[in-house]
């Protein structure tokens, strides 16, 4: 008995081709395509939204005092973001570090960028810090000090963030504000 090949049989009309795939020419086609998207829009992207001045301190302020109340909850310890007007920097800390991690802390800082300086931080209840270093402190229950940091750009356009004890959001204004 010889062997028998059997083939599956087809209705008519779903006859499949043997090149299911692309061609060379087709895929470089595409890749032209996706390199000119990104050699127009990334420049744009770069230049508008990393590099203004006032935006990058705006995503540096927020991100790093939400993170700071997340971590004060999560650690159940107090911390506080460090704010040097003379130096234009700001840095975080709480209550474990040694010596050696707080001067750690304070090299790694944010440092301004673009002719944006630090006027004040001002306190309800407190003298305004306009030289040296002020402290705002995140406790563990997740509330934080209410304060607010009033900054002037190379322009002098004013703006400033307002910290809130319950809110978890920073509120930034297109100009100073006073308590």
């Amino acid at each position: 008995m010889g062997q028998r090949l059997i083939t599956p049989v087809r209705a008519a009309g779903s006859e499949k081709s043997a090149n299911n795939g692309f061609t060379l020419l087709e895929l470089l086609v595409v890749m032209l395509l996706i390199t000119i998207v990104f050699a127009v829009t990334i420049p744009r992207l770069d230049s508008s939204l990393m590099q203004d001045p006032r935006k990058k301190t705006t995503r540096w302020v927020v991100n790093t005092v939400s993170e700071l109340r997340a971590m004060a909850i999560e650690t159940q310890k107090k911390h506080a973001l460090v704010i040097d007007l003379e130096g234009g920097r700001i840095w975080f800390v709480h209550a474990d570090m040694d010596e050696e991690a707080l001067s750690a802390a304070s090299e790694k800082a944010f440092r301004l960028p673009g002719g944006i300086k630090i006027v004040d931080v001002q306190f309800p209840r407190r003298q305004p810090v306009s030289s040296g270093t002020g402290e705002i402190v995140f406790y563990p229950g997740g509330y934080s000090e209410q304060a607010v940091i009033n900054l002037e750009d190379e322009d002098a356009r004013r703006f400033a963030y307002k910290i809130e004890p319950l809110l978890p959001k920073v509120k930034a204004v297109d100009e100073w504000l006073e308590f």
